[in-house]
């Protein structure tokens, strides 16, 4: 009996049909696995560095919200929130005021609601809210502009201050030493921040290095070049600069001698007019004059929430990845790669919105809420 008839050949024959197109099926099951295993590994290398690198742009950010807001409303309320001026019998219907009152209302610094109350007052510890209404009131209104204008020359006390409160030229000048120490120390801090921030996005070091630890591989210049592209120049002074006061003026009462009714008069730095303001030394960050706040363009940071080409807020970045050249039956798979797919087979969106319900910004309204979110 022939083995077409037998037993037998009912099992080997369909064997030696099936077995080869069985193996062939295990080898494309496995070519696949790889070039999947590839592919995964390379998205995934390219989301953290995406990652890595617009956590730098959310720390700066936030941070410079705390120094524009934050930090010298809290240290002026507990410095003066309870530092009474007093005016009995120096005018009419005396109104008791603090020194904060008077400094806020002069401009040298900002508070929540943009008011400050009048009495004693305790400092913020808890800003709650999705968006922090930090701002300046009475004579530094034009700093709550998204581009704020500085009036010169900043006025700590006026000569009305003077007249109506017992306010003494030495107390003025303690001051006036202690406005210069805090916003010396805040632009240095500030400074600081900023010169990190232009050290790691100048080069995009930490995206390249976060990449090739994922991969061994050096493509992560393309998403370097696709990050450029896409994002803002944070280290150019068109997009994050320093406003910075050039010149002070502050008025006290000083001792003129004698026993008549009034042996104190007002005195200002000008001398009544008649001398120019005083200018202030240069600060860090400052190209000239005294740090009063970081500003970074709204435009810039608009462009790194909003929807943008992927339909999902953020920048869009996009890649071509190291494809294997050639599989097993010698496919160019690279070549393929690269026509179907000419703006990149690796995607991604980054952006700084965070939680939708908040409203993070720098100035105004300085709200520290900057997070990074991701999109496929």
């Amino acid at each position: 009996m022939s083995l077409w008839r037998r037993r037998d050949g009912q099992i080997v024959i369909p064997s030696m049909l099936i077995f080869p197109a069985l193996v062939l099926f295990i080898f494309l099951i496995y070519e696949t696995a790889k070039l999947s295993r590839e592919k995964i590994r390379h998205q995934f290398a390219m989301d953290a560095a995406a990652f890595v690198e617009m956590t730098n742009y959310s720390d700066f950010l936030n941070r410079t919200a705390y120094v524009n807001g934050a930090f010298p409303m809290r240290i002026f309320d507990e410095g003066y929130g309870d530092f009474m001026a007093e005016c009995e019998g120096k005018v009419e219907h005396c109104d008791k005021v603090t020194y904060a009152s008077i400094l806020f209302n002069n401009g040298v610094f900002p508070h929540d609601g943009g008011t400050y109350p009048a009495g004693a007052h305790t400092a913020e510890t808890d800003m709650t809210g999705n968006k922090w209404e930090i701002k300046y009131g009475g004579l530094g209104a034009s700093k709550n502009d998204s581009d704020p204008t500085l009036p010169e020359p900043i006025q700590l006390f006026t000569q009305e201050d003077a007249r109506k409160y017992w306010h003494p030229k030495d107390l003025a000048v303690e001051i006036y030493k202690l406005y210069v120490q805090i916003y010396s120390l805040l632009g240095s801090v500030e400074d600081a921040q900023y010169t990190v921030l232009k050290r790691l996005a100048g080069d995009h070091s930490f995206m390249k290095k976060s990449y090739w630890l994922n991969t061994g591989e050096p493509e992560g210049d393309n998403l370097v070049a696709s990050f450029r592209a896409a994002a803002p120049d944070f280290t150019s002074s068109s997009v994050v600069k320093a406003k910075c006061q050039k010149t002070l003026d502050f008025c006290g009462n000083v001792h003129v001698g004698g026993t008549g009714l009034q042996p104190y008069r007002p005195e200002c730095v000008t001398g009544n007019n008649t001398a120019p303001p005083h200018t202030l030394d240069k600060s860090a960050g400052c190209d000239e004059g005294l740090f009063q706040l970081m500003w970074v363009k709204p435009d810039a940071i608009k462009s790194m929430q909003e929807s943008g080409a992927s339909g999902y807020p953020g920048i869009s970045l996009a890649m071509n990845w190291a494809i294997p050249e050639k599989n097993y039956w010698n496919v160019d798979f690279k070549t393929e790669m690269n026509q179907r797919y000419p703006n990149g087979t690796l995607h991604t969106t980054i952006s700084l919105k965070g939680d939708p319900a908040s409203q993070p910004a720098v100035w105004p309204n300085p709200t520290p809420k900057f997070q990074v979110r991701q999109y496929p």
